[in-house]
């Protein structure tokens, strides 16, 4: 016997340790519910699952998201209720100015109340917000700053006109079609602001476009015209075999390629439609200057929604008029048009020029607002987004002296722009309706998908209660085991004792 070395203790106390390191595992596991504690439980099924919770934390999350929109919807939708309500009101008034029993003072009166149902509406947009986010005031339209100016007088005098190069021409020659000669074309066409967009059409020679350039000519404009590039442009044809575009928007720019799709009887290379330039309107030195005598409207001219005016005494607008942004001068003069641009710059976001007298106004090249964009899902680019636009009074065309029901006939004439500020209304309201749907739907493929993702996940990291029980179990007995053969062993070099008796 060695001493030294009992082998069979030793051997007994190893194999009791790996149980005890078994135990030890089975316990975390039980106490955890986690079949993976760390790494080393399983390196592969702890990436897999990590990547796997990744989705289901962001799936979660995009769920909430929607809440939020739908949130948000809820509050825009709630005000322009309340926007509907005065609009009807409106036009309820409407028709009793219109009505001949009534008399100057009953329309007097009608006026009041329209008044301050228009300070209503535009309080309504203004204060309108969601987590601080202002809805109906146009900062969420999404939509580039546009210039818009009118005046409650003589609008053609004060703004001048829209210059714009609108109407341009291809030089593509159309060749005649031979009766059941198919041909296609496609038309690109580049917007002011950058985006393309192409739209392909077919056409196939028959009775009445077999002959003549003007006859194909027209057999592919009428094509044109049944596509969307119709909600864009008008689209006419020509004797000698061209085609005309002429934007629908004063000031747009187009660029517009056609490009034939095949080598048929239809000749023609890639063509450019020349770009017209963005309009812009003039404020004219014919405005002139409000010096405390005559009609007030005469001098005040709205861009965007904001009242300006050239002023020799500020005091003089009096207490009606202190919403009206103004520059103090005795004349229009450079001096003045240069304030004035600046002025209108800073209240509107439109890009004013001055140029001696006059002041010019563009589009802005940034946007009035991004629109309201949702992160609806767990990976990037899985947005979706829409826009409110503004819904003031005098974003509705009801503002100011739009709505003037003092006389019998301008109050017969109000019902048809109150009908079309309600019609506005409505299809805001439709569109909030149709997004919030959209959102509901998102919401429950979101949990849907969470929730089988969690039970794949569930199936890697988590722990099967009772088969580790049962390893518990085994493992416990086993170290009972050999707690009992390690003490047998460490008897066996007790003989040495008897020897040295």
């Amino acid at each position: 016997m060695v001493v030294q070395h009992n082998m069979s203790a030793m051997n007994a106390n190893r194999m009791l340790s790996g149980v005890s390191s078994a135990q030890s595992k089975s316990t975390e596991k039980l106490s955890s519910g986690y079949r993976i504690n760390r790494a080393a439980d399983d390196a592969a099924g702890l990436s897999i699952s990590e990547k796997m919770r990744g989705q289901i934390r962001g799936l979660n999350q995009a769920s909430t998201n929607a809440q939020d929109g739908i949130s948000l919807i809820q509050t825009a939708e709630g005000a322009l209720n309340e926007s509907h309500s005065i609009l009807q009101r409106m036009r309820e008034l409407s028709v009793q100015a219109a009505n001949g029993t009534e008399t100057d003072d009953d329309r007097e009166a009608v006026q009041n109340e329209i008044e301050q149902l228009q300070s209503e509406l535009t309080r309504i947009s203004d204060t309108t917000e969601f987590n601080t986010m202002k809805l109906l005031d146009g900062s969420q339209s999404g939509s580039k700053v546009q210039a818009s100016v009118s005046k409650a007088a003589d609008a053609a005098k004060a703004m001048g006109k829209v210059e714009s190069t609108n109407q341009v021409n291809t030089t593509a020659v159309f060749t005649a079609l031979a009766e059941g000669t198919e041909s296609s074309y496609s038309v690109t066409v580049l917007d002011k602001n950058g985006n393309s967009s192409t739209t392909t059409v077919k056409v196939t020679g028959d009775a009445t476009n077999k002959t003549g350039v003007d006859k194909t000519a027209e057999a592919f404009r009428d094509a044109l015209k049944k596509t969307s590039l119709a909600d864009s442009y008008d689209i006419t044809s020509t004797t000698d075999g061209k085609l005309v575009f002429t934007a629908k928007e004063a000031g747009s720019t187009a660029n517009a390629i056609l490009v034939s799709q095949d080598n048929g009887d239809v000749a023609a290379t890639t063509q450019t439609v020349n770009s017209g330039v963005d309009g812009y309107n003039t404020i004219t030195e014919n405005i002139g200057v409000y010096d405390g005598t005559g009609n007030i409207e005469d001098k005040i001219f709205t861009v965007n929604g904001e009242k300006f005016a050239y002023v020799t005494d500020p005091s003089k607008l009096g207490d009606d008029y202190k919403d009206v942004n103004f520059v103090e001068t005795a004349t229009v003069d450079a001096d003045a048009a240069t304030a004035m641009a600046k002025l209108i710059s800073a209240k509107t976001g439109i890009n004013a020029e001055a140029d001696t007298k006059t002041v010019n106004l563009k589009p802005s090249a940034t946007a009035t607002g991004k629109g309201i964009e949702l992160q609806i899902g767990a990976n990037e680019g899985q947005t979706m987004s829409f826009t409110l636009d503004d819904m003031s009074a005098d974003a509705l065309g009801v503002g100011g002296s739009s709505v003037n029901l003092s006389t019998q006939e301008s109050a017969k004439t109000a019902t048809t722009t109150i009908d079309a500020a309600i019609k506005k209304v409505s299809k805001a309201r439709g569109q909030m309706g149709a997004v919030q749907n959209r959102l509901e739907h998102t919401i429950n493929n979101l949990d849907t998908a969470s929730e089988n993702l969690q039970t794949a996940e569930s199936r890697i990291r988590d722990t099967d209660m009772a088969e580790e029980m049962v390893n518990y179990s085994k493992n416990s007995i086993l170290a009972q085991a050999g707690q009992s053969m390690l003490a047998q062993a460490n008897q066996a070099n007790q003989g040495v004792l008897t020897l040295l008796q």
